[in-house]
């Protein structure tokens, strides 16, 4: 499965002190491909509408992120669908196309009251056409080794 590239700018404020963009930045950039990526693929006419939180979130910074006029390109895939749950996985790239960073956001299908719900079947098989590989966070890649 080929991993689905999600653009998105940066800002001039999302820099820190020490010149690269900062951690809490990156969480929001991979906010923003996340909303694009779900809008893109599951919210389609006559798909069945849910609601979703982020249940946990991971990510492993790998090199420093600089500011660049260029937007950081997001690799993106469904990493695992669970019966209410589902986890995406990014690959943020920078400007000159080393991954800058690997995340993981779980996402909970929630009903009208806030409590886990099945993830509709239509959905599901959005979802499955999206499919990929893990995330390969250095603990991951330790664990294997043992």
């Amino acid at each position: 499965m080929v991993d689905h590239e999600v653009k998105v700018p940066l800002r001039w404020s999302d820099m820190d002190a020490l010149q690269h963009i900062n951690n809490v930045a990156t969480m929001r950039l991979l906010e923003e491909a996340r909303i694009r990526f779900m809008a893109e693929h599951a919210d389609r006419p006559g798909a069945t509408r849910v609601s979703m939180f982020v249940a946990h979130q991971e990510i492993d910074y790998v090199t420093p992120l600089f500011y660049s006029a260029e937007p950081v390109r997001i690799l993106m895939r469904v990493t695992r669908i669970g019966g209410s749950g589902l986890d995406i996985g990014y690959e943020v790239l920078g400007h000159d196309g080393a991954v800058a960073a690997l995340a993981e956001s779980s996402m909970v299908v929630v009903d009208g009251d806030g409590r886990p719900s099945p993830i509709p079947a239509d959905l599901r098989a959005v979802l499955d056409g999206l499919a990929g590989d893990p995330v390969p966070f250095r603990r991951r890649r330790e664990d294997a080794r043992v």
